[in-house]
Parts: C-alpha cells; structure tokens; sequence
C-alpha cells in the first residue's frame, strides 16, 4: 500500500505535462526559468550598446535624409513654409532635426461640426460592433471620448491654443530619434532573454530600427498635412493615439511575429516540435 507522502510523484509530473494525444504540453518560453551566464550578459549589454553606439553616428546622415524627403514631398503636399532644423545637444553630439514651419489655424464652426459627426459616428460603431469584432468596438468607445474631449475643450476654451505646428512637429521628431537610440535596450531586456541564436536577436533590432527610421518622417508628414487641412481639432487624436503610441505597437508587431521564429535551441528541439495528428479512419473501413 503506498503512502501519502505529499509530494508529487514523477508520474503524477508527467501526466500533468502530456496532451490529450498523448505528446508532452510544452511550456511557454515566459515561464523557463533563465540561467545567469556571460553570453546572457553580452546579449542584454554589449548587443544593444554596440546597436546604439551605431545609431548614434547614423544620426547625422539619417537626419540628412529625413530633410530630403520632407523637401521633396512638401511641394506635393502644398504645405507653405519652409523645411526648418532644430538643433538637439546629444552630449559631443548636436543633430539637427529637421521639421516643418507651416502653421495651423484654430477650429472654425465648420470644423467642429465635422468633429461632432466623427463623435457620433464613433460612439454609434463601438456600441453596435459585437462579437469578434468587440474589440474594435472597444477602440471605437475610447477614440471617441478622445475626440469629445478635444470638441469640448475647442468649444469653450478661449483661443489662441498654446501649441504651433511647428514645435508639435519638431517634438515628435526628437521624441522619435530618442526612440531610436533606446529601442536597442528595449529589445534586448524583452526579446534577448529568450533562447534565440545572437543572429535573430541582432535581426530583431534591425528590423525595428530600419521600420522607425522609415516611419517616423512619414508619421510626422501625415500628421502635419492633416492638422494643417484640418485644424488643431485633430492634434490630440494624433498625438494621444497615432503618436509614440503608434511607435510602440510597432515594436509589439515585430515581437509577436519574432517569438514565433524557431530558434533551434534545447525548448524548439524537445518541446516546439509540430504535433502529429492520429490516423483517420477510412469512412468505408469497418470495425
């Protein structure tokens, strides 16, 4: 007769891990305990410094660029001023971030009429989407109170609005280029823990870091073309939603699909393998 002893036994182990057909459930890579060793120490540190280090001599010639395109596209887009720089002090460094100077104009009546409708229109979207679609229904609710608050306060605060175009666009450029110089230590203390080989965690941060360069003048030229057509009604939707918001998504994007990479070490080769599926029956085959 066997005791209780209160400790699990190894079959009572096993049978805990095994699937329904029988193979063993594997663990998710969040819950491997991770052991303390000098390449872990290279991946978290010397990886993402060597990255920054490089972003960093980049950035002259990538905000150089940045210049390029907003002169080429600011013609087409028929947005006046002139493509201006601001010089940031990055310690021996000074990068000079370029931007645009046009200007933007307060709401008018037509304008906010335009913004109640997207109100409604919002609310009406986020209280009928169902099911499947109940998180977007979710993101219709909260873009629509975002957008109620920038109504209410045009409605009834006094003008002029404290913010220029110039000095939003400009902002979200160096909030941007900062962006770029820390992403590096964000993937390594969120991707490079895992037991990926040191070539898909260096492609892991360039792939980030060339997405950023691309997007952010672009995310900069969108949001100035649409607040200069349409007022500073749209600047807090924009900032609040399409801003750095919109830069960290990116980053849950690529991360999502990395941890799906098969890395090929002890987990992917033990636990990660595809599950086999059990014979089928033929329909004419009797019992």
């Amino acid at each position: 007769m066997s005791h209780v002893t209160g400790k699990r036994s190894q079959r009572i182990s096993e049978l805990r891990d095994q699937g329904f057909r029988g193979g063993r459930i594997a663990p998710h890579r969040a819950m491997i305990g991770l052991k303390i060793s000098w390449t872990l120490a290279v991946d978290l540190i010397v990886l993402p410094a060597i990255f920054a280090v490089v972003m960093f001599m980049l950035l002259a010639p990538l905000m150089e660029a940045w210049r390029t395109f907003f002169d080429f596209v600011r013609v087409p887009l028929e947005l006046p001023g002139v493509v201006a720089t601001r010089i940031v002090d990055l310690g021996p460094l000074a990068v000079a971030v370029p931007f645009y100077t046009s200007s933007a104009y307060s709401p008018l009546a037509a304008d906010l009429q335009t913004g109640w409708i997207c109100v409604v229109v919002l609310a009406l979207l986020g209280a009928v989407l169902r099911g499947r679609l109940l998180p977007v229904g979710y993101l219709m609710r909260a873009l629509a109170v975002i957008q109620l608050t920038a109504q209410l306060w045009f409605s009834l605060a006094a003008a002029p609005f404290p913010y220029t175009l110039p000095e939003y666009i400009s902002g979200l450029l160096v909030c941007g280029m900062v962006i770029l110089l820390l992403a590096p230590f964000l993937v390594a203390f969120t991707f490079h823990i895992f037991d990926f080989p040191l070539w898909q965690k260096a492609a892991m941060v360039t792939l980030l870091l060339g997405h950023l360069s691309i997007m952010i003048p672009l995310q900069a030229t969108v949001h100035g073309w649409i607040i200069y057509r349409g007022s500073f009604l749209a600047m807090p939707m924009l900032f609040l939603v399409f801003g750095v918001l919109l830069d960290v998504f990116v980053y849950v994007a690529l991360y999502g699909w990395g941890m799906s990479w098969r890395s090929g070490g002890v987990l992917d080769s033990t636990d990660r393998r595809p599950p086999v599926l059990p014979q089928r029956v033929r329909s004419g085959a009797k019992a």
